[in-house]
């Protein structure tokens, strides 16, 4: 006879399940974060995207109550650490430090990329756009940019420019600058904002489009000189030093921008804890100090104006990097 207190164990045994914690990637969004967060840059150590990232693991840990680790994925002009991010569990546990360069400029250069950050990532909150400066080597005789554009008029095809990559923020920005000023450049991609900056120091290539902390140890050091600021206003820490649009072409800004992005499909309460911890960061006075230094304009405000500025993106570059016949 099936005695009572059999029948009670066995109801039990089949609430146990119910009762076990739940694994973190199914835990209710009110309990995120419950262990470390993993920041893709999909970048090389050094470059703009990854110092950014570092500041923002630093104050963004503060509100979450959890680290968050870096993981460098280079490659593809950004699409590998991308692509990575984008097929992570939707859980919140992975976040991609994204850019104009491998969220928007990438997929339209690179011929068969399979990930489309639009598509496949949902955005978390813009950090920050920054200026970008134009400089060349201070072993080479020019001293402006009018002297540089007469030299390389002189010897079309003769001068190189470096990039972070095919497809790069800046191999765009210099493409439209070539086409404005009616120069012949070679382009010489590089593996990140990092390896570029290294090759300019030492003389590599003639030219470079580089964020202005990523130029800091050059120009401090002496060995690159700045020939235009990429911003439609100077920055007051370079206010001797002109911009694009104020040296006979104007209107043109190649500022850069950096955000936070998840996969698409990550629960919209994860979605607004990760951008209010941004936010947060961003409003800290340590980060203000360095955005000053650094040259950055902060962002926030969430989701939304981040995706507006995408989807501004995505109407403006398909047509220019068509027009300058652009492809990997």
């Amino acid at each position: 006879m099936y005695k009572r207190r059999d029948f009670l164990a066995a109801g039990l045994a089949g609430l146990a399940p119910l009762a076990m914690p739940l694994p973190a990637s199914a835990a209710p969004a009110s309990d995120y974060p419950q262990r470390p967060i993993k920041l893709v840059v999909p970048n090389p150590p050094g470059g703009p995207s990854d110092i950014v990232a570092r500041f923002l693991a630093e104050g963004m840990r503060t509100s979450l109550g959890q680290p968050l680790v870096i993981d460098n994925r280079p490659g593809a002009a950004g699409l590998i650490g991308t692509g990575a991010a984008a097929a992570a569990p939707a859980d919140g546990y992975t976040v991609l430090v994204t850019s104009r360069s491998n969220h928007i400029i990438a997929p339209l250069v690179q011929q068969g990329a399979t990930v489309q950050p639009a598509r496949d990532l949902a955005p978390v909150g813009l950090a920050l756009r920054a200026v970008g400066i134009l400089a060349t080597p201070a072993r080479w005789p020019w001293r402006t940019l009018r002297e540089f554009v007469a030299a390389a008029k002189a010897q079309p095809g003769r001068l190189f420019y470096g990039s972070a990559g095919v497809g790069a923020t800046n191999h765009i920005a210099i493409e439209q600058f070539k086409a404005l000023a009616g120069i012949d450049l070679v382009h010489v991609p590089y593996k990140g904002s990092g390896p570029l900056v290294t090759g300019l120091m030492a003389g590599e290539v003639q030219l470079a489009l580089l964020d202005f902390s990523s130029a800091q140890p050059g120009l401090k050091g002496g060995s690159i000189m700045p020939l235009a600021q990429t911003g439609l206003k100077r920055l007051p820490s370079m206010a001797e030093v002109p911009t694009l649009s104020e040296s006979t072409y104007p209107r043109f800004d190649a500022s850069f921008w950096i955000g936070l992005a998840v996969p698409r499909g990550t629960p919209a309460a994860v979605v607004a804890r990760l951008s209010q911890a941004l936010d947060a960061a961003l409003a800290d006075t340590q980060m203000k100090a360095r955005a000053q230094v650094n040259g950055w304009e902060l962002a926030g405000g969430g989701p939304a104006p981040f995706e507006a500025l995408i989807r501004q993106d995505l109407a403006d570059f398909p047509p220019l990097v068509r027009r300058l016949d652009l492809r990997a």
